[in-house]
Parts: structure tokens; sequence; C-alpha cells
């Protein structure tokens, strides 16, 4: 019994001190104080900044890269038209295409030997239906405050705010400590050849720049975590993606006598497989980075789970595994797209044919991703030779780029002098941008866009009635503004 009581005893012991560790860990997280401020942005987009974005937005640049038909005169007419409404960048910018319409634009600094810092957008937007629009897609109306227009958040806010910034510094006589480049894609939507050419315009002449900064993570309204602060997430790496089309075969028959070796019966039991066991779950530390960072910015009872992840990590994966837009923050997805079998309702098809849409985590790869899928068909008992995949878009995860260093820093310091009740953290991105193309010669390259979006008009990218607020447009100018007026402070 007294050993009983010792054991007992000393579990007990083990249980509070285990507590205070958590409890000190708690208290002493805190949101991530920056050493050195920078001037708080004061100087935002106008009135005439807004008319000119409407401008831009009324360019019906759908690239379509399938249609071989395509008109590609919104195309043709894009650069003539940013000419007109921005003289003095074009007069003072070096500008090259790049694949006919990839826009790069030159702006010489101070030490020509300086790594140069490369801001990306693209300026193709995807296909708007009208019938489903309240405002016409391509008329830019300004109802109540709000810009609708497809591309109004992805991602011509980017290009203009940036062509506004340059304008503004150019009026002022200022001339930057380095090169600076506006690096605009054709075909980002459609996972084109611009953006890697012109990553490769960068390689082929040695440059490797000290910051690239492309579209992806912004401020936004509706933190996770039930967070209510303002949050700016800076993204460091991007998840690969693979679109994997699998083709079963069988001998088909009438639906009046059905078999189990039918192809649309095992294709929909390899897929069910596949979708009931999802592939395993890992906290990476930029993942982990946010989320403590947001708890640093919630109650206590947020900060004894995220500031003891050594002890948490389960606990904390089983419940971001619960939600489907945070579950994809640490695994990666198998989405069924498309669907095809029979064209008649009593005919079995010989074949039947599924889209799978990969996103895959940066600890695996495309190999490791298609050699799971591979393996719930194979127990779905689908022999080889019934057995077709046809794989597009077999894009790998990019490299993770730095976010304890001083490029990283300073985006934060930009992000705090214009957003000074946000906090900011990194994050994994799951769709894929042009950036993954720099990512491969510039270890520090993040996706941010320096505009607060509501969750509403997060949601409407690639839906419908796209939409930007004026004054969130306008202080994203000022974001570019700041940004390029302190790279006296990005030293290296």
């Amino acid at each position: 019994m007294e050993v009983i009581l010792i054991i007992a005893g000393g579990i007990v012991a083990l249980i509070v001190v285990l507590l205070i560790i958590m409890l000190i860990n708690a208290l002493r997280l805190h949101p991530t104080e920056l050493a050195t401020l920078l001037p708080p942005a004061a100087i935002f987009g106008s009135d005439a900044a807004v008319e000119r974005f409407r401008a831009v937005l009324q360019s019906k640049t759908v690239w379509a890269a399938e249609d071989p038909e395509a008109d590609h005169s919104a195309f043709d007419a894009f650069v003539p038209k940013l000419r007109a409404l921005y003289p003095q960048v074009f007069a003072a910018l070096e500008l090259t295409m790049i694949n006919e319409y990839g826009i790069l634009l030159r702006w010489p600094g101070r030490d020509a030997k300086a790594a140069p810092v490369v801001l990306m957008s693209h300026y193709d937007v995807v296909y708007a239906d009208p019938s489903e629009w309240t405002h016409p897609p391509f008329a830019a109306d300004l109802v109540d405050g709000r810009i609708f227009a497809r591309g109004a958040v992805d991602t011509k806010c980017i290009l203009v705010a940036v062509l506004e910034a340059i304008t503004h510094h150019l009026a002022e006589g200022y001339t930057p400590p380095c090169d600076v480049y506006l690096v605009s894609s054709n075909s980002e939507e459609d996972m084109g050849l611009t953006g890697k050419l012109m990553a490769e315009y960068f390689s082929e002449r040695g440059i490797t720049p000290r910051l690239v900064l492309d579209e992806g993570g912004a401020v936004i309204d509706n933190a996770p975590l039930g967070i209510s602060c303002q949050f700016a997430a800076i993204g460091v790496a991007e998840k690969g993606l693979s679109v994997v089309r699998c083709t079963v075969n069988s001998q088909g028959g009438h639906a009046a006598t059905p078999a189990p070796t039918d192809a649309p019966a095992r294709l929909v039991a390899a897929l069910d497989s596949l979708l009931a066991s999802p592939a395993p779950a890992r906290l990476s530390e930029p993942i982990a980075d946010m989320l403590r960072e947001l708890a640093a910015h919630g109650g206590l009872a947020l900060r004894l789970v995220f500031a003891n992840l050594w002890l948490t990590r389960p606990l904390v994966l089983k419940i971001l595994k619960g939600n489907a837009e945070t579950a994809a923050m640490v695994h990666t997805t198998y989405a069924l797209t498309e669907l095809e079998g029979s064209k008649a309702s009593n005919v079995i098809p010989k074949t039947a044919k599924a889209t799978v849409n990969v996103r895959i985590d940066p600890h695996e790869d495309v190999e490791k991703a298609l050699a799971r899928l591979k393996t719930h068909f194979a127990k779905a008992g689908i022999a080889d030779r019934e057995l077709g995949y046809e794989l597009e878009h077999a894009v790998n995860p990019s490299p993770t780029s730095l976010s304890n260093d001083e490029p990283f820093t300073y985006l934060r310091q930009v992000i705090q002098s214009v957003y000074p009740a946000a906090a900011s953290a990194p994050y994994i991105q799951s769709s894929c941008t042009d950036a993954r193309h720099f990512a491969l010669i510039c270890p520090h390259t993040y996706r941010f866009g320096g505009f607060l979006f509501s969750g509403e008009q997060r949601a409407s990218i690639h839906g419908k009635d796209e939409n930007l607020d004026v004054e969130s447009f306008k202080r994203g100018v000022g974001f570019y503004i700041q940004l390029i007026a302190h790279l006296d402070e990005l030293r290296g």
C-alpha cells in the first residue's frame, strides 16, 4: 500500500510540474515584437488611382490556353493601355516582354551590383460567366465603396498598386537603392510557361534577388482560432499540384446484370478508399509558427495549447484535421473533381474515368502522392492492365523560404507600418503561383499581397462577384509605396 501511495504521489507531483511548465510557457507566449519599426505609413492611393485601377480591370484578359481559337486581343492591347495610364513608369523603366505577353519592367537602382527586389503579379484572369454576376465582370462597377470585377482581388490589384507606388516615387525624384523589377505574367491561371521563363531570365543572367514578393497571403479579418485581430499571413512555401486522370476498364454490359467488377463500381471503390484514408498529417514549422503567433493574441486556453506543442501536437493535429480548411494545412489532399461513365442510364460502360486534384504537402513529392493513390486502386483489386493514369501539372512543392532573417523581418516591418493592428506570421499556401519558379533561385520568395481582404472577398476569387473595397485598394497602394520607400533598411 505504501508503495502504491508513493507511486501515486510521484504521478501527482509529475502532473503538477507538467502543468506549471505549461503555464509558464503559456504566460511567456507573447506577440512577436519587432526590434526596429518603420515610420507609420502616411501616403495611400488616390481617387485617380482608383479610376486607373478600374480601367485596368476592364481589360478582359482571359488567357484560355486550352482554346486554340481564344481571343488574345485584350493581351495585345494591355501594355499600350498601361503605357497610356502610366507614362512616367514606361518612360523611366526598361520594358522586356517575356514569351510575347509577359511584362518585365526594370527600375534601375542606385547600386547596379546590389541584389534586386522583384514584385510579382499576374494580369490574366479566369473566365467569368456574366449571367452569374450581379454586375458585369469586366465593367469594374463601383457600388457602395466596392469595385466589382474579375481580377479585382486576383491579382490586378497588385499590378496596379505597384505601378501607382512607382509613379509616386518617380514624381518625388526617388531612386531605389537597388534595382526593382515589376514582373507580371499573362498565363498564371493556366499554369503557363511565362512565369517559368521569367525566373529563367534572372537565372541565365546570374541575378539572385534579395526579395521576391508575389500573390498569396494577405491581411485578413477572420483569422483562424477565433482570433479577433487582423492577421497578415505571409506564404513561405506552396504545396505541389498533380492532376491525375484515372481510367478503369472492364467488360461493360447491361444495367440489369451489374457486377462488382464493373468499371464504375471498382473506380468508386478505389476512390472511396482513397478519400476515407487521408494522408498522414504533419505540423510543419511554418504552420506551428503561425499557430503560436495567433495563440499569442488569444486567451490563456489557446496559449496553453499552442505554447506547448511539444506535448499537445497530436491533439492540435486532430483538431486541425477536423476542419477542411485547416486540414489542408497539414497534409496532402486528394479532391475528386470530375467523373465520367456511361452516356445512358441503362448501360454499364466499359470505361469509367475520374479526375483527382492532388495538393502535395511540402514534406512529400509528386511520386509519393501518386504512389499513395495507386495503392488504393490496388486495394480495390484493379489490375494494372485494367487501369490507366494520365498525369497533368505534376508540380512538386516549392522550397520553404526563410522566416527568421532580415527579408522576412522587413516584410513584417512594412506590414506593421501600414496595418498597425495586424499580427503577422508565416504559413504554407495551398494554391500554386508563379512564385514557385522564383523560389528555385531565391531563398527569400514570399507570397503576400499588401491588401486587407474580407472572408467574403477571398471566397469570391474565381467565383462570382469578385470585388475589392476602395479603401482596401488605397491602403494597398500605400503598402507598396512604403515597401519601396524603405528598401535601404533591407540590407545585404
